[in-house]
């Protein structure tokens, strides 16, 4: 009640409407291929490139044969809001659902999937970025930039995964250098705990500190969240995957790019 009273109230409808269609089946998908683990790319990735999220999973599936695919929500928007009964009731039918396909574990890419599904959930998570690390992978990226890294602040306290992403960004000829603010002490790009949607004065100020700490604009992260943070600020900001997995990204809109996400042809 607390956050409907003192948050931006069409900001509070806004993210209830996304929860509400993050969880209508349209956007669910779940294969299963014979193997305990599943990709779970998140709403952000689905929402950001489909194509990419086929890229990366094309690769799983050739490292990992039987490696499934799960296109639920994670429910992350709505423990911001508080909504810990809906939560509690998304997490038994997630969790019924993964039992009942044998999945155990779950290969995620975005931070607060991770965190919520680890936390919230009780669900075996494996990073991306953790896995990229194991398997050696490798390429030579064609962006010679020289970016300022950015540390999504759900990986604060997930080191694993922060040297996980600069082992493989190393291997793969990407040039980068750190915020002065990094690792465990990363500042937020505004938009934990849905600030910028709830609170969009304060996500902006955030936003502008993270921003100030370097002169640099062409800012490399692993989360697709703090990407749309940067890019609305005029930043040229790029996610990792999108150095290791290039091609051409769609662009068709959010809901859209979901809906071919979760109904589209995947491999």
């Amino acid at each position: 009640m607390a956050a409907r009273n003192s948050k931006n109230k069409i900001g509070y409808m806004g993210v209830k409407l996304h929860q509400f269609l993050s969880f209508s089946p349209i956007f669910q998908r779940v294969v299963a291929r014979g193997g305990d683990t599943a990709f779970f790319p998140g709403c952000s990735l689905m929402g950001y490139d489909p194509e990419l999220m086929r890229r990366v999973y094309r690769w799983l599936v050739s490292v990992h044969p039987g490696m499934g695919f799960v296109s639920a929500c994670c429910g992350h928007p709505t423990l911001a809001l508080g909504g810990r009964g809906r939560a509690a009731a998304h997490r038994e039918r997630l969790a019924s659902l993964l039992g009942s396909l044998g999945i155990k574990h779950l290969v995620v890419c975005c931070p607060n999937c991770s965190g919520t599904l680890k936390e919230d959930f009780g669900l075996s998570v494996i990073s991306i970025w953790k896995l990229l690390d194991e398997e050696r992978f490798t390429c030579r990226t064609e962006d010679g930039r020289m970016f300022v890294l950015h540390d999504p602040c759900p990986t604060r306290s997930d080191p694993e995964t922060q040297q996980a992403a600069r082992n493989v960004f190393a291997r793969c000829g990407v040039k980068w250098e750190d915020y002065p603010s990094s690792r465990e002490k990363a500042r937020c790009c505004g938009k934990a705990g849905m600030m910028m949607v709830l609170n969009p004065e304060k996500g902006r100020e955030v936003l502008n500190m993270r921003i100030a700490e370097s002169d640099n604009r062409n800012i490399l992260t692993y989360c697709f969240a703090c990407v749309e943070s940067f890019a609305g600020a005029g930043c040229s900001p790029v996610h990792g995957l999108e150095l290791l997995f290039p091609g051409v990204r769609t662009a068709r809109g959010t809901w859209r790019n979901r809906i071919d996400a979760a109904m589209g042809r995947l491999l």
